[in-house]
């Protein structure tokens, strides 16, 4: 009996990471790119080729038994899930990157497994609960501070997909009424303040502003500003603890009112600002949990992800197997010395 493949991709604004796996998701192989460069969905399409090549030339794994890839991306999809409608942090309109990607792969690696699309937040939270830090929690809320801003969540033991397969949009509801514009076009939204592309040009404005405060922190300066910087010395800079207390109020009156409104039993907070900013994320934490409906914090667990960097993925191969009917493992089981990939 032929191996079953699945792909995995976790697409985000600023690189994409590809893993092969078994059908227990044991990871075989593995690339990853950057894409922030070049967003343009036939580069990525290419790009995405070629890592999933170089992958299987890496484990000296058969393309022929590829069966399905799943690509988590942040953005809003259609209700089929085959296209984007809009993906701010990508500059996607109406990209039918489902159907693009699949004549990609078939033109360039002569196979043509099925391609399934999903919001990026729904691959990192789906895994999240079925074998990382939420795996015991029947409802939970995840949200992801990074490039943008995602949430996703798990109702009654299910991933909440909503009427147009757009629930969990966190990052687009309105915190500025007409407020800076965020990428997907709209004013006041939670990502054109919080998220990192738009909080690292909030702290470019500041800067530029208050030149000396860049001469006293050289470790601002260089071709890309690094939040991770910027977080340690927030607090000591009226210009810089302005923002990360306005960006921790935003995020904590959206989170707070989230679960509120949903009553989960885990709150999972991650993403690269998150993981980079340990002050913000401190504040953001700090400010949330007074604010959130008596009754419905009482059970309520502010979690951080367990999965790393093999969660996107992973979550994307679980979900892509279920779209074609084959059960992903509710666990995963070492590997056995000598099994097949």
């Amino acid at each position: 009996m032929d191996p079953i493949l699945c792909v995995g991709i976790d697409l985000g604004g600023t690189n994409a990471r590809l893993q092969i796996f078994n059908d227990a998701l044991h990871p075989i192989s593995q690339g990853h790119a950057r894409i922030r460069d070049d967003c343009q969905p036939e580069s990525i399409c290419h790009t995405l080729s070629a890592l999933l090549k170089g992958a299987c030339l890496d484990a000296h794994l058969n393309v022929a038994h590829l069966q399905v890839i799943g690509m988590g991306l942040a953005g809003q999809l259609s209700r089929d899930g085959r296209t984007v409608l809009n993906a701010p942090n990508l500059g996607w309109l109406d990209v039918d990157i489902a159907h693009q990607f699949e004549k990609t792969v078939e033109r360039e690696l002569g196979v043509t497994p099925p391609v399934f699309i999903f919001n990026d937040l729904n691959t990192l939270v789906f895994d999240e609960w079925r074998l990382g830090a939420a795996r015991d929690v029947s409802d939970m809320l995840g949200v992801y501070v990074g490039t943008g801003v995602g949430g996703a969540i798990i109702a009654g033991g299910r991933l909440l997909s909503g009427q147009s397969n757009n629930a969990g949009e966190i990052g687009h509801v309105k915190v500025v009424p007409e407020g800076r514009v965020c990428g997907c076009g709209q004013r006041g939204c939670l990502e054109a303040y919080a998220g990192g592309r738009h909080l690292e040009a909030r702290v470019s404005e500041v800067l530029d502003a208050h030149p000396t405060l860049q001469k006293a922190h050289p470790e601002l300066g260089g071709e890309v500003l690094q939040l991770s910087a910027v977080d340690p010395i927030a607090q000591d800079h009226p210009p810089l603890s302005a923002i990360w207390e306005q960006t921790s109020d935003l995020l904590a009156l959206s989170l707070a009112n989230a679960c509120t409104l949903l009553n989960p039993g885990a709150l999972l907070l991650g993403g690269g600002v998150f993981d980079h900013c340990p002050t913000l994320r401190r504040l953001v934490v700090d400010k949330t949990l007074p604010l959130v409906l008596e009754v419905a914090r009482r059970d309520l667990q502010v979690l951080r992800p367990l999965g790393g960097v093999e969660s996107g993925p992973r979550g994307a191969a679980a979900l892509a197997m279920q779209e074609l009917a084959i059960s992903p493992p509710s666990s995963i089981p070492p590997l056995p010395p000598g099994a097949p990939r």
